[in-house]
């Protein structure tokens, strides 16, 4: 859990964030790295994406003073869902557009870090350089490539702790490498565990926990708890099923 700040503090929050980052970023200048604002980023195999990226706190969510490294890796087919995306590119992409995703803390095995900036910065720089050079580059340095990332992208699951839908961007990646059968076939592999996940939440429904006194509305539902505890909520939402038919379509599957 995130130990929020409890007292304003009386600290000039960007500039110390420019000062950390600033140490961060002539560490990893060296390895193709650029700075674009919060954003260090660089491209590998042309137009993948690898970024690291600097967030933070919002004082109104009670985090002033706190902030984050996010991390993420972008593949241009997992992001815009073509086989074919446009060869144009950005100067850099951030890191809500990646498809990989984690944030320093995880990326290590333990929780996200929200870094306190009342401690002294050298020490924050330091802690997030060991981090990144432990964790952080040398599975940027593996996933590197899209036949690297088709190979050993299950081996780093810390850094992609925010990805549901790995056998679907699998088949971007076969499907831009000119391999159709294989994007075919797990395409629709995942199609299928959708539809059985949809069929399985119509007929069982999906427990939610509620507090005493709690509501909730669900499709034609609507239930307050009368003591703590579960309750089932019957029904689903059909809209992604019918996403990934129109998918298909468009990338020429069906």
């Amino acid at each position: 859990m995130v130990d929020f700040l409890k007292k304003k503090t009386e600290i000039n929050t960007t500039q110390m964030v420019d000062k950390i980052e600033a140490e961060v970023y002539a560490h990893i200048k060296p390895y193709g790295f650029r700075k674009h604002g919060r954003t260090l980023h660089r491209f590998v195999s042309e137009d993948i994406s690898q970024v690291i990226h600097f967030q933070i706190g919002m004082p109104s969510h009670r985090m002033g003073g706190l902030f984050c490294v996010n991390l993420g890796i972008r593949i241009p087919e997992c992001s815009e869902k073509v086989f074919y995306p446009k060869m144009e590119k950005k100067k850099y992409y951030h890191e809500y557009e990646c498809t990989i995703r984690s944030r320093l803390g995880s990326v290590s095995g333990k929780n996200e870090t929200w870094y306190d900036l009342r401690k002294k910065t050298d020490k924050i720089a330091k802690s997030i350089i060991d981090e990144i050079e432990r964790y952080v580059l040398p599975a940027f340095e593996i996933l590197s490539s899209r036949e690297a990332i088709l190979e050993h992208r299950k081996e780093y699951p810390l850094l992609d702790k925010m990805s549901l839908n790995v056998a679907l961007e699998e088949c971007m990646i076969y499907g831009h490498l000119d391999n159709i059968g294989k994007a075919k076939l797990l395409f629709e592999e995942y199609y299928q565990s959708e539809v059985e996940e949809y069929n399985d939440k119509v007929k069982n429904g999906r427990k939610q926990y509620l507090k005493k006194g709690e509501r909730v509305i669900f499709m034609e539902q609507d239930i307050t708890a009368e003591k703590d505890g579960y309750v089932t909520l019957y029904g689903a939402n059909h809209g992604h099923i019918d996403y990934l038919d129109k998918l298909a379509v468009s990338l020429g599957l069906r």
